[in-house]
């Protein structure tokens, strides 16, 4: 099964569970997976289209979805989602 690594600031919305397995087919589905079983997390990730928020980016091993097919992306049993969020400081 893939599993989507969370990042810190989003692991409130898991129970502080930094890695969470998903049966899914694409990026989209794994997400949707991700939101049933932790509601409230899509809301952090996607916008009121569906689509990654513009500070977000989100990686299918070393590869950034927006270089593949998006959110349509293809994923395989042992494939790792990292969700990454902006880091912002001064």
């Amino acid at each position: 099964m893939p599993t989507i690594r969370v990042p810190s600031a989003l692991r409130t919305l898991t129970g502080g569970a930094s890695d969470v397995e998903v049966s899914a087919a694409t990026v989209r589905d794994a997400l949707a997976e991700l939101e049933k079983k932790h509601p409230g997390v899509a809301a952090k990730v996607l916008d009121s289209s569906g689509a990654v928020k513009p500070f977000i980016r989100i990686y299918v091993g070393p590869d950034d979805i927006g270089s593949l097919s998006g959110l349509d992306t293809n994923v395989a049993a042992r494939d790792e989602i990292s969700i990454i969020p902006a880091i912002a400081g001064g």
